[in-house]
């Protein structure tokens, strides 16, 4: 569903306009501002939902993923400015091999020593702590290597501008009407609108099955993978 000027009017601007009686040319940046923030919220029930297969925004056009060089004796590393969790870090042997670095906390790490002693001779990387934008790596490395240190994360939804047209929302096709009525709902909320609670009741119920198709989404390794798996098998209909 694009956002914008189709020309059966089946786009999500229409539809708000519709829905709420705006003016789409007087109020689209309002529109917009609305779109968006119902955008962030599908966003965070897809996150809460999540079931094995890590999702990022269609529109994004890399992947949740960054490398940077070890430098030697350096210890903090920042982290991409988009990132809004870290799944993993991994780093580079001198041999080209990647491997896992193991998260760890200020806590744990208290438990034996001071930070200023652990692990503070220059090695091979095996922990990684958090510390607001910045990654501390324990031990520093003892090379100097590019595109050494991978950090994989997750990051926000991509928002729409008031002048965007054909873009369509980042996730998946089936459910791109709960923009329009998310966005409705919040702008007849704001407008204390008659048809606000009908609204709410329609955004309720893709915020459930949304939740549900992505909670199960990665069949093979879903919760009910093997029911699910069992099912969809044309085989399994046969006698």
């Amino acid at each position: 569903m694009i956002y914008n000027g189709d020309s059966d009017e089946q786009d999500i601007v229409s539809y708000i306009v519709e829905t709420t009686g705006l003016s789409k040319t007087a109020k689209i940046k309002a529109i917009t501002r609305a779109v968006n923030e119902a955008n962030r919220l599908i966003w965070a029930w897809i996150f809460q939902a999540y079931g094995g297969w890590q999702y990022d925004d269609g529109n994004q056009t890399t992947l949740p993923s960054a490398t940077a060089p070890l430098v030697s004796g350096q210890q903090k590393y920042t982290i991409p400015s988009d990132a809004i969790t870290v799944r993993q870090v991994s780093v580079k042997d001198e041999s080209g091999q990647w491997k896992d670095v193991d998260p760890i906390t200020t806590e744990q790490i208290h438990q034996n020593s001071n930070e200023t002693e652990f692990y503070d001779v220059a090695a091979n990387p095996m922990y990684y702590r958090l510390v607001s934008n910045v990654i501390n790596i324990y031990p520093a490395p003892n090379y100097n290597q590019s595109a050494s240190i991978r950090i994989q994360f997750d990051r926000g939804s991509v928002s729409f501008a008031s002048t965007d047209t054909t873009k369509t929302p980042g996730f998946v096709s089936e459910f791109q009407g709960a923009l329009h009525v998310g966005a409705s709902y919040i702008i007849a909320t704001d407008r204390s609108l008659a048809n606000r609670a009908e609204l709410r009741e329609r955004w309720r119920d893709y915020e459930q099955d949304i939740k549900d198709y992505y909670k199960a989404r990665f069949v093979e390794l879903s919760p009910d993978g093997e029911t699910l798996i069992k099912t969809a098998d044309p085989l399994n209909q046969i006698h």
